[in-house]
């Protein structure tokens, strides 16, 4: 290893500045709801099939899929109203906001079944879809209902406690089917407390009767209807500026191609690097594909058959991977080509670290201010919300468990794929070829630094963050630091603190789960964002094996 310099001391500094920051105020920056996953998928599982067969199911010959999913909009609407720490209370206590959804199904039938289960382990909703002309009773509503009240009684609920506030019925071939919903008294809660026209939210109960037999049961929170379509606007402005931002990032990788091609007419593009490294990243999103498939599999449309989803699906995520290689490829092969005319001393080490050559003094140099430098972007991160919440009126919605991880078959996967992809493609889009293309033809430094993290930022902007604007103001100012990153301690330092950012905020809400099982995911999670720093280890006694290497400034 080279001497330590009185600018990684700085940088050091700063990280650890950075990082206690983030440690400190993590939590006032984005705010989290005070819910516990205390069931695992397996359990989950267990719990809807045992209630399925108590109603008279027979579940031997369907397929079984699982997914964790939340409806985050009753949270947002109780976080507005009440507060984050008595929306958390809701979220615990009155009303199911994430559940482990699970369903049986047979390919080519449509009945089937489908039952929520909270993360306390309750059964919180439920589903038997059968076919329109199945047979049953033709029951009037007088006579429905005192099924449905059965079935809420049975469990867990006062019949005392709820009031009935909607019914209708629908007259099919062969049976009748009622819909009944209760609202549970005193869980109202108004919308704008000056404008009763905005309307109220409550916590209700809906059962449904197909025939003589309980159908369908959720338990939830209704949200005004002002409040839906509030919430929906407010989103939308944030997709259009992430679809135009988006749509400048497909401009980037076209304009990336044509530089590709005529440099390489000049023998000026390393191929072997650029195809190397799209090969991983087209590896990496295969393997995050192939660890999501709970999802797909969730999804499947019975009308489909099986073999037909199946093969589609590997179509799809072939054809995903193959657009990933050849964005990555050519942003790396015309970015490292324009990379050694602007700004070659930020490529130091990125050729043999794109070979895989990672166990080297070098990189060993530029991981550990790469990790400082993620350190020192998370506490701005951190920072930038506190003030926005603060004193600018910005807001977040309380996050919860978090879908995407728990949705995978090892959690821990999803952290690492996800945050490898993202560090990967986006450096080597926005800072390798970005900066170095504006710097080559504009001229400007300051340019070349501030539009490509501008287009980086704003394509996050369907993030809910309010207002939508904010979201893309702090990931500009993020965009132009890890620009100065790129410019003042190179491609492989910004790689690595994307990297180790995006593993971190991934991976907590494992360690916040409650359920020690993730916990140990979270901790596998945190050590595979420190690959780095074992990687110095590495590097210092492969240098003293092999004498002292040439000193890095």
């Amino acid at each position: 290893m080279a001497p330590i310099t009185r600018r990684d001391l700085t940088l050091a500094a700063l990280g650890a500045a950075g990082l206690a920051t983030f440690v400190l105020f993590y939590r006032d920056a984005s705010p989290h709801a005070a819910v516990d996953l205390t069931v695992t998928r397996e359990e989950a599982a267990q719990r809807a099939r045992g209630f399925v067969e108590a109603l008279g199911a027979d579940l031997s010959e369907h397929r079984r899929a699982v997914r964790f999913g939340g409806d985050t909009e009753p949270l947002v609407f109780l976080q507005r109203t009440l507060g984050l720490d008595e929306a958390s209370r809701w979220a615990r206590e009155e009303v199911p906001v994430w559940t482990w959804d699970v369903r049986w199904f047979e390919p080519g039938q449509k009945e089937e079944w489908g039952v929520g289960v909270g993360v306390d382990g309750r059964i919180v909703r439920f589903a038997h879809l059968v076919e329109e002309a199945a047979p049953g009773a033709t029951l009037d509503p007088a006579a429905a209902r005192p099924i449905a009240e059965t079935f809420l009684r049975e469990h867990g609920w006062r019949l005392d406690d709820l009031e009935a506030v909607e019914h209708s019925s629908e007259q099919l071939d062969n049976r009748t089917d009622h819909r009944f919903v209760w609202e549970r008294r005193g869980t109202t809660v108004v919308w704008h407390a000056d404008d009763p026209a905005a309307g109220t939210g409550a916590v209700r109960l809906s059962v449904s009767v197909q025939g003589d037999r309980v159908g369908s049961y959720r338990h939830y929170l209704r949200v005004p209807e002002q409040f839906s379509r509030d919430l929906s606007a407010t989103l939308s402005v944030g997709s259009v500026l992430a679809i135009g931002s988006l749509g400048l990032t497909f401009i980037i990788v076209l304009i990336a191609l044509g530089v590709a091609f005529v440099r390489h007419r000049r023998d000026d593009v390393r191929w072997r690097e650029a195809i190397t490294l799209g090969g991983a990243v087209a590896g990496l999103a295969v393997i995050a594909g192939a660890a999501s498939w709970p999802v797909a599999k969730y999804q499947y449309p019975t009308e489909i058959p099986w073999s037909v989803f199946v093969l589609g699906l590997v179509v799809g995520l072939l054809f995903i991977a193959i657009i990933y290689a050849v964005w990555v490829m050519f942003t790396a092969g015309s970015g490292e080509s324009l990379g050694r005319e602007t700004f070659p001393e930020s490529l130091r080490g990125w050729r043999e670290t794109a070979r895989g050559h990672v166990l080297s003094s070098t990189f060993a140099r530029a991981s550990l201010r790469g990790y400082a430098l993620g350190f020192v972007i998370l506490g701005y991160l951190t920072a930038f919300y506190v003030l926005a919440q603060r004193y600018f009126g910005a807001w977040l919605p309380a996050e919860g468990p978090s879908a995407e991880i728990f949705n995978t078959y090892l959690p821990f996967l999803a952290p690492l794929t996800v945050s490898l992809v993202a560090a990967l493609t986006e450096e080597l889009t926005y800072r390798l070829f970005g900066i170095s293309f504006l710097k080559r033809y504009l001229r400007s430094t300051t340019l070349a630094l501030l539009v490509p993290a501008a287009i980086w930022a704003f394509a996050h902007s369907n993030y809910p963050v309010f207002p939508v604007y904010v979201r893309g103001i702090e990931l500009t100012i993020a965009g132009v630091l890890f620009g100065i990153g790129f410019l003042s301690l190179g491609l492989v330092a910004c790689v690595v603190a994307h990297f180790v950012i995006d593993a971190i905020l991934i991976g907590l809400p494992l360690l916040s789960s409650g359920n020690p099982a993730y916990v140990v995911s979270g901790i596998v999670v945190m050590g595979i964002a420190v690959v780095p720093v074992v990687v110095v280890l590495f590097g210092r006694v492969l240098g003293r094996r092999r004498g002292p290497p040439a000193a890095i400034t």
